[in-house]
This record gives structure tokens, C-alpha cells and sequence, in this order.
């Protein structure tokens, strides 16, 4: 039905990591100085496993929505595993679809969308299979990620 293809990675600048580098050390060392080393601790773990996962990633995903199911990459979802699917846009654009699975603990699903498929008859589709969450606006912590290019 649909099929398109994204960059599972994202192409940082060399002031980025510059960046990146400077506010870890400044979080490892205020909590060394204030002794709240589990804080420095976890700070650096969050930036080597970060990076571990960046280096690791697969550079591009393909993704294709058939009747069955959505297979992303080595991944296949099937639509029983859902109880929705919501279109995130930032700045009006369509940016990725998230799906929210029926258990508690699983993670939601997001995929980036290709400026090659249409937006719309996705959503119509979709809508077929999957109730769509109408109330798709983006959070901050995506607000966040995205400002933050991570």
C-alpha cells in the first residue's frame, strides 16, 4: 500500500557534539561538587549509551504499511497491537506517525514520515484499520527532542 524510507540517523554538526560534550561534563562535575554522583554517573551512562545507540543505528529504515500490518526496518507491527494511531505535526507539517499501543508497558510507536506520501490518504487508511487519535498535537518533551535534533 505504502512504502517509503527515512534516516534513522541524524546528521550532527561538529559544534552539536561540541555542545553535547560541554553540558555532560558541566552535569558530571556539578554533581561530583554537590555529591550527587548516581547524577553523574547517569548523566555520562545516558550520553555513552546515546551515542552507542547513534554509531549502531541502521542509516536508513524502510518502512512499509501493507493490510497486515507496518513493517519498520526488521520490525513488524500488527495492527491488533494498537488501540491507535495519531498524525504529529510540527509547524503544520505531518511530521511522524505515532501509534499507541493497547498494553501499558509497551513503548510508543513513532514513525517519521517521507515528504513522499501523502499525509492524507495515510490517514484515511489508517482510519480504516486503527482508531485515529484526533487530538494530535505535540507534546513538549517532542518539542523538546526536536529542538534538540536528537
Amino acid at each position: 500500500m505504502f512504502s517509503w524510507s527515512f534516516a534513522s540517523r541524524r546528521d550532527h554538526s561538529a559544534s552539536w557534539y561540541l555542545t553535547a560534550i560541554v553540558v555532560v561534563l558541566m552535569l558530571v562535575v556539578y554533581g561530583i561538587v554537590e555529591g550527587l554522583y548516581l547524577m553523574s554517573i547517569v548523566s555520562f551512562l545516558f550520553a555513552w549509551v546515546y551515542l552507542l545507540m547513534e554509531n549502531n543505528s541502521t542509516p536508513i529504515m524502510q518502512v512499509d504499511v501493507t493490510d497486515r500490518g507496518i513493517q519498520v526496518g526488521g520490525s513488524f507491527y500488527d495492527y491488533t497491537q494498537f488501540s491507535r494511531f495519531a498524525m504529529i505535526s510540527i509547524a503544520d507539517v505531518p511530521t511522524f506517525i505515532r501509534l499507541y499501543p493497547i498494553r501499558k508497558l509497551a513503548p510508543l510507536i513513532d514513525i517519521p514520515l517521507s515528504y513522499d506520501i501523502d499525509p492524507v490518504s495515510l490517514r484515511t487508511y489508517l482510519s480504516s484499520l486503527i482508531e485515529e487519535e484526533r487530538n494530535n498535537t505535540i507534546s513538549n518533551a517532542d518539542a523538546l527532542i526536536h529542538a534538540m535534533k536528537l
